[in-house]
């Protein structure tokens, strides 16, 4: 366990942080509720594959969970004053975003990263958050969301399906689910679609790929197959 700019971490790696890092570092967000011990499939994956995995705890979860967090996202709430909690939410997914320059420029000034070869994912809020990451900074070279959204849930100007033009050259992978009820897919590939104009040089950069037949929460067979391909669209577009 370290701490990132501050931020609770979770390494994973095979030789060294140092060794790891030279081959591509990747920054990956659990999802809502969740903390960064969460994922390990997917940290296990990155390891592999020859990356420094960081997992890293969300503004108000794991060692930093708000003390209310069941008052502020009590479902109930939720249902009755979906716009107060939604607002909520939406900030926990700005607040983390907006750590992610801070946390690259520590893993550089520990040797755990290369400017060129940094990269973002996460499941579920955690995918949310690997979009707006594009956007915080230039330096995420590509970026993985599983049953995550471009998409904010209440009218956010900032909200990254407004901004498609600032994407490029990120390399970036969207997992979507056919009938994911928290995370839709039509928004999600809408997005893709505005995305194509700006890659149309380089279209392999950008992917959408669809689970038929699951809903948010995907299957054992699904989410190893999600693992696999995170981790391949890093071995390509992480140099």
């Amino acid at each position: 366990m370290v701490r990132i700019a501050g931020v609770p971490a979770l390494l994973r790696y095979r030789e060294s942080p140092e060794a790891a890092g030279g081959h591509g570092t990747v920054l990956f967000y659990h999802g809502f509720g969740g903390t960064k011990e969460r994922p390990e499939a997917y940290l296990a994956a990155l390891a592999e594959a020859g990356f420094l995995a960081v997992s890293l705890d969300a503004v108000g979860h794991g060692e930093r969970r708000y003390p209310d967090f069941e008052v502020i996202f009590d479902n109930e709430r939720w249902d009755t004053e979906f716009e107060e909690v939604e607002s909520h939410f939406l900030k926990v997914l700005d607040d983390t975003a907006a750590e992610v320059p801070a946390i690259i420029d520590d893993l550089l000034a520990r040797g755990w990263a290369r400017a060129d070869r940094v990269g973002v994912a996460g499941r579920s809020l955690g995918g949310n958050i690997a979009f707006a990451s594009v956007l915080a900074d230039s330096r995420v070279r590509a970026a993985v969301s599983v049953v995550g959204s471009p998409e904010w849930t209440l009218p956010r100007p900032h909200s990254p399906h407004h901004h498609p033009g600032r994407f490029f050259p990120a390399a970036v992978l969207a997992q979507a689910a056919e009938f994911d009820e928290h995370c839709p897919p039509g928004e999600i590939g809408a997005f893709f679609a505005a995305l194509e104009p700006w890659y149309a040089a380089e279209p392999t950069r950008i992917e959408y790929v669809e689970y038929r037949g699951v809903g948010h929460f995907l299957t054992p067979e699904l989410n190893a197959e999600s693992c696999r391909a995170m981790a391949a669209w890093f071995r390509r577009w992480l140099p």
